[in-house]
């Protein structure tokens, strides 16, 4: 679970490499716009599929509390889709730049477990980057 979180926070930050360059080789902001609700399709489709064959292998797929437990966690009130859809609407805006996103939980997560998680640029080794 830590190299998870660790991967997620170091995300943070070069969030905006990507889009930068898509923007220097003047990439449009109609192909932007499409490429991004292309990955969102394709990512939600292989996420389900992946959710109900592992449901299926243990059993559990056909069980109501399984349907419901997902179901809370989806659509709830502090759900995944209620949570991440003004992020995903701000993406599709065309003054959308990622840096508009805050970050401040992904910091904080980085500064918390330095023990654990050195940055890239702190030199493990002693060695200062060049």
């Amino acid at each position: 679970m830590t190299m998870w979180l660790w991967h997620a926070s170091e995300e943070s930050e070069h969030r905006s490499s990507a889009f930068d360059l898509f923007r220097a080789l003047d990439g449009s902001e109609k192909w932007r716009v499409r490429l991004f609700r292309m990955v969102t399709f394709h990512f939600t489709t292989d996420v389900l599929r992946q959710t109900i064959h592992n449901l299926r292998r243990d059993g559990t797929l056909w069980r109501r509390d399984t349907w419901a437990s997902g179901w809370r966690f989806l659509f709830g009130r502090d759900g995944l889709v209620p949570r991440l859809q003004p992020a995903w609407r701000a993406s599709l805006r065309a003054d959308f730049h990622p840096r508009q996103q805050d970050d401040a939980l992904a910091q904080r997560w980085l500064r918390e477990h330095a023990d654990v998680a050195v940055p890239v640029n702190a030199g493990r080794d002693g060695l200062q980057p060049a």
